[in-house]
């Protein structure tokens, strides 16, 4: 702790390595514009914008007392898979993406809640009444409905269901015989026949109340004959829920949303720079909303360069990160102001007292540094995705908001104080000589 304390004691001259300091960031941003520009190419998009900026769509799922923790990530893969793969009447795909799902409610009242982007080239009426009804009919006939496994083996079929089906077998009954007599009715049949009739070839499994076996005389063709057993055989399942359309986020409101993000930004930064220049100095002022931009260029770049979804949540993020950032910087120039007034600021430059002040406050920023960012890592590894959504730019904040609290904010103020000697140097007014009026007088 001794070896610790004294490390941090030296004085590694921080400000004047300004160069190398303003260098990372600017390397970054390049390798963020770099990466922007790929996948605009590759994926359409700079940026990974959520619906909240983009609009979008969204629908609730409610499952009730049928979702669990367990079995809340295979719901979520289901529903993923199932919006991606809905289709119009004419076969043509939408290739919808899913924006995010929340997990809400509990008992009785548990649902997901799911967003979703807009089919690109669909207007607005199009996605209201084609795309939104078709992705409701999808995710109620994949959720909502018990839908069975199968295996064919020879002529006889064996079709497994999640839940107990012995009270349901006349139902079961009733629809195989209506789905073979679709079969056999179609130019191109499977070639089903029985020994018995239709109805009685279909019995629940002795062993497991599960199964179902279907016993044929002989099967023509097995092409195919699994997804129409699949569709045919499925159950309604009474404890399933309902799907509800959700709300729109159009055009309008998602820029109205951007432009009030921008904003309240804009004025954190200009009441920040206020408090900041009354308090201490203008200079002081102008270096911490230099390094306040910087944690925000840093904060979008990592976003840009992990293409991580850029949401409210994240500006939620950016603006607990400028309140922390400049939480460290405040304390840096309360040492600044206290070192100018000592006695022997007067032989001191201002990268020397600058350098002073952040070895005096090094050690406070750092452990509160890392005594949040152990929280925040907790958070990231056992917290559901929403909530590491929020804090993977919680803790790209806090690493850039310590580096620019400690080196960018006091390199710019020393930069501003060697700038402001200059321009007072030439501007300094010369001394009168004396009698020089007298002088004048005698000689005229």
């Amino acid at each position: 702790m001794k070896k610790l304390d004294n490390l941090l004691e030296k004085d590694f001259h921080i400000v004047e390595k300004r160069k190398i300091i303003f260098a990372i960031p600017l390397a970054i941003v390049f390798v963020a514009i770099v990466m922007m520009i790929i996948f605009n190419f590759t994926l359409g998009s700079p940026l990974n914008l959520g619906t909240d900026f983009t609009g979008g769509y969204s629908i609730d799922v409610t499952l009730g007392n049928k979702l669990t923790d367990e079995n809340y990530e295979s719901y979520y893969d289901q529903i993923v898979n199932t919006i991606k793969t809905v289709t119009a009447d004419n076969g043509k795909t939408y290739n919808i993406t899913v924006d995010n799902m929340q997990r809400q409610g509990s008992g009785a009242k548990a649902s997901i809640h799911v967003k979703y982007f807009a089919v690109k080239g669909a207007t607005e009426a199009e996605m209201i009444e084609d795309v939104n009804p078709a992705i409701q009919h999808a995710l109620e006939d994949a959720i909502l409905l018990i839908i069975p496994n199968f295996v064919i083996d020879g002529n006889t079929v064996t079709v497994t269901y999640s839940d107990v089906v012995a009270s349901s077998i006349d139902i079961l009954k009733s629809q195989f015989t209506t789905l073979v007599n679709k079969l056999n009715a179609e130019p191109n049949n499977y070639g089903l026949t029985f020994d018995g009739s239709v109805a009685d070839a279909v019995a629940i499994d002795e062993t497991d109340g599960h199964k179902v076996v279907i016993s044929f005389a002989s099967i023509g063709k097995t092409d195919g004959l699994s997804a129409e057993i699949r569709d045919g055989m499925r159950l309604d399942d009474p404890y399933a829920g309902d799907v509800t359309q959700g709300d729109l986020t159009g055009a309008t409101v998602s820029t109205e949303l951007l432009f009030n993000a921008v904003l309240a930004v804009a004025l954190a930064l200009v009441f920040m720079l206020c408090y900041i220049g009354i308090r201490f100095q203008l200079s002081s002022g102008l270096a911490c909303i230099i390094a306040l931009f910087h944690d925000i260029i840093m904060m979008f770049a990592f976003m840009a360069i992990c293409h991580i979804e850029i949401n409210s949540t994240f500006i939620a993020a950016l603006i607990t990160i400028l309140g922390y950032s400049i939480n460290n910087s405040i304390i840096i120039f309360d040492r600044v102001r206290e070192n100018m007034k000592s006695v022997y600021s007067k032989n001191m430059t201002a990268e020397s007292i600058a350098n002073k002040s952040i070895r005096e406050t090094l050690l406070r920023s750092i452990n509160t540094t890392i005594t949040t960012l152990i929280m925040i890592l907790m958070v990231a590894i056992i917290g559901v995705t929403d909530i590491r959504i929020f804090a993977f730019p919680i803790i790209i904040g806090l690493i850039s908001g310590t580096f620019s609290s400690i080196c960018i904010a006091p390199s710019f103020w020393a930069l501003f104080q060697r700038v402001g000697k200059k321009n007072k140097g030439n501007f300094t007014v010369q001394p009168k000589k004396k009698n020089s009026n007298k002088k004048e007088l005698a000689e005229a």
